[in-house]
């Protein structure tokens, strides 16, 4: 089964225009004899990168509210046309789609990654459940409702948020389930995806598909003050994250990967249930070695 990692820069703060970019990417990976598309933490309508780099903890400062109440008017609610056309690309294609969005929850927003099966149908979509640092400014904290696998013809697969994949339990949730292809999105950079990615993949002995975003400074040329008032100074900060995508086999080599900076493309490696049995012959964290009667988790 070929997988595929797509790393773009959104059309920052632009949901429709995001998600043509983004679809198009799709249909490419598509018509390269994709089964598996995935693509980086909240891509439409873009992650929050002003929030690092303009003292978005200010208190009750009008730039900030006018920024947010922006950034949640771009947000995508399970039922917009932009997610009915993403069901209606992977039920044609016979594809299953993972990758993140700003999910709408009204005044609030999530972290989320969405799954949508080989038919066409929502399987589920994970909240980021401890947004990290300054995204909690932003984003309200998730759930484990969407903390789960999904099947798929090499072995069962399921993700996590950036940071999340830090989380121990949280990947152990994963294993519970027998994960065999682990997906984990970030907005991008190298720095964060080079030491976990080949970690979870050996941990696991799992694929690892990492998805990454671009974001450059000339990013924020389309945005108007009105709806953006950090326009200005965000334009003339350079490059804020460079892309860093990668695809890991289950003994921790890089089998495709990384993109040079700030360089968007689409990232394919083929990958097969029996490669990753055999890696679990001698340590299988999913199963034989994980001692369930002694070491356990419990969801709440």
């Amino acid at each position: 089964m070929k997988v595929a990692v797509i790393q773009m820069a959104p059309v920052f703060l632009d949901k429709s225009a995001s998600w043509q970019k983004l679809k198009g990417m799709i249909l490419e990976a598509v018509a390269e004899g994709a089964s598996v598309i995935t693509w980086g933490e909240t891509l439409i309508p873009g992650y929050p990168v002003w929030m690092g780099s303009t003292d978005s903890a200010r208190w009750n400062h009008p730039d900030q509210k006018r920024a947010y109440s922006t950034y949640v008017r771009e947000s995508v609610s399970l039922n917009d046309p932009i997610v009915s056309e993403m069901c209606e690309i992977a039920g044609e294609n016979e594809v299953m789609l993972m990758g993140g969005i700003l999910e709408n929850g009204g005044s609030s927003v999530y972290c989320t990654l969405l799954t949508i099966g080989f038919d066409g149908v929502i399987l589920g979509r994970h909240r980021k459940i401890k947004p990290t640092y300054d995204e909690r400014l932003i984003w309200a904290d998730g759930d484990i409702e969407g903390l789960r696998t999904y099947e798929t013809p090499e072995g069962r697969i399921g993700g996590l948020n950036c940071w999340e994949n830090w989380i121990p339990l949280a990947r152990a949730a994963l294993h519970q389930e027998g994960e065999m292809i682990h997906v984990a999105v970030w907005p991008g950079s190298h720095s964060l995806t080079k030491d976990i990615t080949r970690f979870m993949a050996i941990e696991g002995r799992s694929y690892v598909l990492s998805a990454c975003g671009v974001y450059k400074g000339e990013d924020f040329g389309h945005l108007s003050e009105e709806d953006f008032p950090m326009k200005s100074s965000m334009m003339e900060a350079g490059g804020f994250h460079s892309g860093g995508s990668l695809i890991a086999g289950p003994t921790g080599e890089i089998l495709a990967g990384p993109l040079p900076d700030f360089e968007e493309g689409i990232l394919y490696a083929d990958v097969e249930k029996r490669t990753v049995v055999e890696e679990r012959q001698n340590f299988d964290y999913s199963g034989h070695y994980s001692r369930p009667e002694l070491l356990n988790l419990s969801r709440d």
